[in-house]
């Protein structure tokens, strides 16, 4: 009795419209949020330049799995994908999304390096990190190299 007026009901529509809303929120708004924390907040340093290749790699991958799922299910995950509505805008999205790529890693390496540069070396928060032994264990390493005995 007392949920009729504690939990409004909705129609199937609006449960869809919900759900939808909370399916986009969570993967793509929330993926932002948490880039945005691992930019700014650990003290992580700056992505190497050899991870680009790495990334437009994984663009290129995602792009094939597009084109898989058009040729298995019959659709495209995303509509511009459709060389049928151009193949010079198709080129033209697809470069785009490279250069924003490239363009993105760049200006997250600057975001990190400058973090890094203001915390660490302008007001000299050099944090406390774990440290790692210095001295030859020298049980580990009869262990490792001629095994148990």
């Amino acid at each position: 009795m007392y949920d009729r007026f504690l939990v409004p009901t909705l129609s199937v529509f609006e449960q869809e419209t919900d759900y939808l809303a909370v399916l986009q929120t969570s993967q793509h708004a929330l993926n932002t949020v948490f880039a945005a924390f691992e930019i700014l907040i650990p003290r992580t340093p700056p992505p190497p330049p050899a991870h680009l290749p790495i990334i437009v790699i994984l663009l290129a991958l995602y792009l094939a799995l597009a084109y898989l799922t058009h040729a298995t299910a019959g659709f495209y995950p995303y509509s511009f994908l459709d060389p049928k509505k151009g193949s010079g805008k198709l080129a033209g999205y697809i470069l785009g999304i490279l250069a924003a790529a490239c363009v993105i890693f760049g200006i997250v390496w600057v975001i990190i390096w400058a973090r890094r540069w203001l915390t660490e070396t302008k007001l000299g928060m050099h944090g406390k990190l774990a440290k790692q032994p210095d001295t030859f264990d020298e049980e580990m390493a009869e262990m490792t190299t001629e095994g148990m005995k």
